[in-house]
């Protein structure tokens, strides 16, 4: 029985280790005219060069289900502040209720502003949400940087390029759960 309270603040490190260590949810909700409207990337982070999916999904808040068969009436438009509004093409995700979502690529890192426009179920809706799309020179791996003329690759010793690919909370994740599962099995051998 001695064992019970280091058992538990072990398994509660773990969780919070994994809280740290696992990337947030990069997505936004916002309560719009009686619906909860959640924005953000099928894929995070948002890159440039690349085809993404921005995604809405739409939860009516009376009854709590998702509200379907919306994209005809709905318009998302991006833009940067030194530009207009880029109308995107929407439509509902197959075998997802409620969810819609519009091809984008970026062509340039920064903050964009995506809007949502239009009704649902006869409800008006305007609203919009910002989001940052990096450069997706940052994420590459091995970078340009890190090999030589001759095309062979040194080691990489720049802990932030590491750390934004995100294999710095990775390892963070692997020592934790070796040295969480390492002191249980040390509480666990003791008490026999």
């Amino acid at each position: 029985m001695a064992f019970k309270k280091p058992l538990i603040a072990l398994v509660m490190l773990a969780v919070l280790m994994t809280g740290i260590a696992t990337p947030g949810m990069a997505h936004e909700t916002q309560n719009v005219e009686g619906y909860d409207i959640t924005f953000g990337g099928a894929d995070e982070p948002l890159i440039t060069g690349e085809r993404m999916w921005v995604e809405f999904e739409i939860v009516n808040n009376e009854t709590g289900e998702p509200v379907t068969d919306q994209a005809e009436n709905l318009t998302v438009s991006v833009q940067t502040a030194e530009s207009e509004k880029t109308a995107l093409e929407l439509s509902e995700k197959h075998g997802e209720p409620g969810v819609y979502e519009a091809p984008v690529i970026f062509t340039g890192s920064g903050d964009y502003v995506v809007h949502l426009e239009g009704s649902v179920e006869g409800t008006e809706v305007h609203t919009h949400f910002e989001k940052e799309v990096r450069d997706h020179i940052t994420l590459e791996y091995p970078s340009d940087d890190s090999q030589t003329e001759g095309g062979d690759s040194e080691s990489q010793t720049d802990d932030s390029q590491t750390d934004e690919a995100g294999f710095g909370s990775l390892s963070v994740a692997i020592v934790g759960t070796a040295v969480v599962a390492g002191i249980g099995t040390l509480l666990l051998r003791r008490q026999r």
